[in-house]
């Protein structure tokens, strides 16, 4: 074998070795509740809506792919208004046996889903790997940036609000080790979602019947702690039984009920 070839290729293994490497950190991509916008007249966006809908709790838009011709000034006014823009073809509604997103993406229907639901709903597809779940408001009532807001906005933008006031966290999660639930409960799911520095918990009850509480026990994986985890909606802690098998955590969820907790992965248990 020639020596010439041998000594090229100990060369450039010597130059690949000498180069420094850069690990390059990706920005995080928040976690957005948004709202399918179409413009007015449609394919028209107004800042005046835009406005409205961020007012409400929305952190970003979604606009239809086809309206190429208005995307530009909606991004411009979106800017202005504090609002991401979400480009998607066309809504796909989804539902809790339907509920895996697609690029990120979840779309909710006003009208086929019910108020009820939604808190439950959003979290769940957040759990699942949803970084923009959109609220598609086709067949509802009012106009953005008219007097009243259409009838379903409350409920959805206090949904986007608990959402957006922990986007950044939100978007750094991963799923992490199963959750033993025992005894089961069909319309409850407890996930473990974590990163490099937190444990976070977020679980939903599907059921919306009234009087329809989910109440059992969820283990989870040992090294997890016990105590002192922290509820996301209103600042209250809670602790778990220490067991060497792992933590056991008493869930009890209202009708359509969601809970998110937050943990450091350094506390001590």
């Amino acid at each position: 074998m020639s020596m010439v070839p041998l000594l090229s290729h100990l060369v450039a293994l010597l130059a690949l070795q000498s180069t420094p490497v850069r690990v390059v950190q990706l920005p995080t991509v928040p976690v957005h509740v948004s709202v399918w916008y179409r413009g007015l007249p449609e394919g028209v966006p107004r800042l005046v809506d835009l406005e409205a809908i961020r007012a409400q709790g929305f952190t970003a838009v979604t606009w239809p792919l086809q309206q190429v011709e208005g995307a530009l000034e909606l991004r411009r006014m979106a800017a202005t208004a504090g609002l991401a823009v979400v480009i998607k073809s066309e809504p796909e509604p989804a539902t809790f046996d339907a509920l895996t997103p697609v690029d990120g993406r979840v779309d909710i229907s006003v009208t086929t889903t019910t108020p009820e639901q939604w808190t439950a709903l959003v979290w769940r597809a957040v759990s699942v790997g949803a970084r923009v779940v959109s609220f598609d408001p086709v067949g509802t009532d009012g106009v953005w940036g008219a007097p009243g807001l259409p009838s379903w906005v409350a409920i959805a933008g206090g949904v986007a609000r608990q959402v957006g006031q922990h986007g950044t966290l939100l978007g750094t999660l991963s799923r992490g080790p199963d959750v033993t639930i025992e005894p089961a409960v069909a319309s409850l799911e407890v996930r473990l979602l974590q990163n490099t520095r937190s444990w976070v918990i977020v679980a939903t009850n599907r059921d919306t019947t009234l009087g329809a509480i989910a109440d059992t026990y969820a283990t989870f994986p040992q090294g997890v702690p016990a105590a002192e985890w922290l509820n996301l909606f209103d600042g209250s802690i809670i602790a778990m039984l220490y067991r060497p098998t792992g933590p056991r955590w008493h869930v009890r969820l209202g009708p359509g009920e969601a809970r998110v907790f937050v943990i450091d992965k350094n506390r001590s248990r």
